[in-house]
């Protein structure tokens, strides 16, 4: 297995400054993310390139409903993230080491423009963040071939990685987990202030931004917190597509599903400032449709995962740009 290594930061420990957790790891060792670790000295990524799950998603599910809607994208994950979220919806991946298939960055570039029909690479799963090296010797390449890249990611990184995965993504969903400093240091294991800095700085480099909201019953379901967090995206861009996912009990968390009355009722709260509103995790519903906010003209209907471009190109009918890319 390949290891991507750092320089060394003192005799017995070192400094791991890619995300906000700063692990001072010793020596055969590993940080909480479990993929990065010290080594004969160095710090090394144990998890660069070895792909635990490859496969050949809607763009949709990642998700993202306004970034070349109805395409599909390969989809590929490692293991191990910087967070231990009591409601992981994926941990058999990523709270704990899995082996898998290791991959070098021009394999997996050239592995994706083989399929045919592939919008380009998704690095999703568990969190990708960790496998900061990994990635951008990855992007240029999947570019390089015409492809596009994709992060579903949590956004807890240090400053400087982040703004260099910016450099080289296409498309990022953000998963904003809640809306204190309460949730995120007690259910999440991590800080707010970082996620809404990375969001703030991924919507400024010019990425396609869409962010996602598990909401859990009891954990992060105030509609006051709630409320503020809506003001807060809209101060952003009123543009920025919201999903509210629907968690299921899984890992540490056993609280209840979240009821489809809970979802709607935050829908329409969300709708109020937001202009793209869609609901996860649940059955069909009209409402995931992208419609126009001026004349209410269907642009992309959707009947889960199937896709139909009711309104091509970049301008709705009524003069309004779309903020739909790729139709």
């Amino acid at each position: 297995m390949k290891h991507a290594a750092f320089a060394v930061n003192g005799p017995e420990t070192s400094d791991c400054s890619l995300c906000p957790n700063a692990c001072r790891i010793a020596e055969g060792h590993r940080g909480r993310c479990r993929g990065r670790g010290r080594k004969n000295g160095n710090l090394v990524v144990h998890n660069y390139g070895v792909i635990v799950s490859a496969h050949m998603d809607p763009i949709e599910k990642k998700p993202l409903y306004h970034f070349y809607p109805g395409r599909s994208i390969l989809s590929v994950g490692s293991y191990g993230c910087n967070l231990s979220c009591r409601f992981c919806q994926n941990c058999e991946i990523s709270q704990h080491e899995v082996n898998g298939e290791f991959i070098p960055p021009q394999k997996l570039a050239q592995s994706a423009s083989t399929i045919p029909e592939n919008l380009g690479v998704a690095f999703t799963y568990n969190e990708p963040g960790i496998s900061y090296e990994y990635i951008l010797e990855s992007a240029p390449l999947i570019h390089n071939l015409g492809l596009k890249v994709v992060l579903v990611t949590n956004g807890y990184l240090s400053d400087a990685p982040w703004r260099n995965l910016c450099g080289c993504t296409d498309a990022m969903n953000i998963d904003l987990k809640g809306f204190t400093d309460e949730f995120y240091a007690n259910i999440c294991g991590g800080k707010l202030a970082p996620v809404l800095k990375n969001i703030q700085s991924a919507h400024e480099a010019g990425v396609h931004l869409e962010l996602t909201n598990l909401i859990v019953p009891e954990l992060n379901d105030d509609p006051g917190y709630f409320e503020e967090m809506i003001t807060w995206i809209a101060s952003l861009s009123t543009e920025i597509p919201l999903h509210l996912s629907r968690y299921f009990p899984h890992y540490k968390e056993n609280a209840p599903p979240t009821s489809p009355e809970l979802l709607e009722d935050f829908r329409v709260r969300a709708a109020r400032k937001l202009k793209n509103v869609f609901i996860g995790n649940v059955s069909p519903t009209e409402a995931n449709n992208s419609c126009c906010p001026d004349c209410g003209q269907i642009w992309v209907e959707r009947h889960g995962y199937s896709v139909h471009i009711k309104s091509p190109g970049t301008t709705c009918t009524c003069g309004r740009r779309k903020s739909v890319h790729g139709i």
